[in-house]
């Protein structure tokens, strides 16, 4: 009889354990269920309770960008300062053509700060894009192309190589006095120039480095002759000239001929 009472006694002794427990555990769910339902209601009430109302454009914007981009942010904007998602935000600036860089930060309370990079041409590219220094083509939408700048043309693939040459013999022509208008390489790598004279060189696919130079060498001497409106440079050791109309040369070379100095094309 004692071993039965002393198991009866144990079980009315753990009996108030467990509903601790269970009230313990009902009252964490409880707890867990509020926090669910203020999260939810601050994720539902933070736009209008913090909204974000001024987008601030920083950096050197050129292109009336600076609504451009405040109208794509405001488009895709969802969330308040602290719930703005400012990851997408940034792909959604960087995804403008002439953006290369965008930073976004929170400045408390309602703006959201923008810091943009812009893309820096230094010529056209083909006949609807641009290029910078470093090879990158972009496509800028809305007609916004200057005018004014040099043609570049070739595949998109090639546009760090002919990039550099532009710089390159943009600096080498300009100690003469001239410059580059238009600089182009199609498929089979067959390089040309137009000057801002309107003369034209064709340097061929190899060795143009070397028949540019011999160009630069005698551009004097040329200008001096008359007025080329193409110069050869696809021989081994010399060029031929085809003169503008009405060009007095000096050195007796009818105009509209093509005059070789020496050497077999190549």
């Amino acid at each position: 009889m004692s071993t039965v009472a002393g198991k009866t006694e144990t079980r009315q002794a753990t009996h108030p354990a467990r509903m601790g427990a269970r009230l313990r555990a009902l009252f964490g769910v409880l707890i867990l269920l509020a926090l669910g339902g203020a999260g939810w209601l601050f994720l539902r009430w933070e736009p209008t309770l913090l909204p974000i109302r001024l987008i601030q454009v920083e950096g050197e914007v050129h292109h009336h960008s600076s609504q451009q981009l405040q109208e794509r942010l405001t488009e895709r904007l969802r969330g308040g300062i602290l719930t703005a998602d400012l990851v997408d935000l940034k792909q959604t600036a960087e995804e403008l053509p002439w953006v290369g860089q965008a930073t976004l930060r929170r400045v408390w309370p309602d703006t959201l700060r923008v810091q943009v990079r812009e893309y820096r041409p230094i010529a056209r590219w083909s006949l609807d894009g641009l290029v910078t220094a470093d090879g990158i083509v972009f496509r800028p939408h809305g007609g916004t192309i200057p005018s004014n700048l040099p043609l570049l043309e070739g595949d998109d693939k090639r546009a760090p190589e002919i990039t550099a040459r532009y710089q390159t013999w943009q600096a080498a022509l300009e100690r003469i006095d001239q410059g580059i208008e238009r600089l182009s390489v199609d498929p089979r790598g067959d390089w040309r120039l137009k000057l801002a004279s309107g003369a034209e060189l064709r340097l061929g696919t190899t060795l143009v480095e070397e028949r540019l130079a011999r160009y630069l060498a005698s551009a004097a001497q040329l200008e001096a002759a008359g007025r080329p409106l193409t110069v050869d440079l696809r021989y081994s050791n010399g060029f031929s000239v085809k003169w503008a109309p009405n060009t007095d040369s000096g050195v007796r070379v009818p105009p509209d001929r093509v005059a070789a100095r020496a050497g077999n094309r190549g």
